[in-house]
């Protein structure tokens, strides 16, 4: 079972932009809580505490929310960015039970893609995420796909990935992940472009 961590949250009373924007100024984040069933409940957290819990634990990572008069067990469904300053604007938490499976995007680290220079190969992904399902106690972070020993053109496809026991991807088994393909040898023509300058530069002269 994953190591669950701890985030001190606080519920918030009158939601909207203006208090929003104060609470980012003292250093917190707005945010909620979602539940199967249940109706949304504004809170907030402070953004030090979320970046340390993420930066220990993982993107997918459980998290016990504490309140003052609650506790709930949760991870982090969604984060909005500052398309500017990159800054965090907002955090929505799920609540989740142990013993219910949920649905989680995974991203796809690829291992090995460096010896596929030295074959004149490269890979181009055609996923950027990979859809599972499992207890949230099991979600991973990332899946890993190794291309180290592909040595021709070829294609990944789902079913070929290999995920951690109790993890179920969903999706067409048939989809390709990764298209292994051959590089493009740009050397020559440069070559010739260059031979060319050259002789119009002689003409010229």
């Amino acid at each position: 079972m994953s190591e669950i961590g701890i985030l001190k949250i606080e519920k918030r009373e009158n939601p909207n932009s203006r208090t929003s924007k104060k609470l980012r100024k003292e250093g917190y984040l707005p945010g909620s809580i979602s539940g199967k069933g249940k109706d949304s409940v504004s809170v907030s957290v402070k953004a030090e505490d979320l970046k340390k819990g993420l930066s220990q634990y993982g993107r997918n990572a459980l998290f016990k929310l504490t309140m003052k008069d609650d506790t709930v067990t949760g991870m982090v469904k969604d984060i909005q960015v500052s398309p500017v300053k990159g800054n965090i604007l907002h955090v929505d938490f799920q609540q989740v039970s142990l013993n219910e499976e949920i649905r989680a995007d995974l991203t796809i680290v690829l291992k090995g893609a460096d010896t596929l220079e030295f074959k004149k190969l490269m890979p181009l992904r055609q996923l950027d995420v990979i859809t599972v399902k499992g207890l949230p106690q099991h979600i991973p972070d990332d899946v890993v796909i190794d291309v180290s020993d592909i040595d021709k053109v070829e294609n990944v496809y789902l079913k070929d990935v290999k995920f951690p026991e109790g993890i179920v991807p969903e999706g067409d088994p048939e989809q390709i992940v990764i298209s292994i393909v051959e590089t493009k040898r740009t050397s020559a023509s440069s070559d010739e472009d260059e031979d060319e300058t050259e002789n119009e530069g002689e003409e010229l002269l």
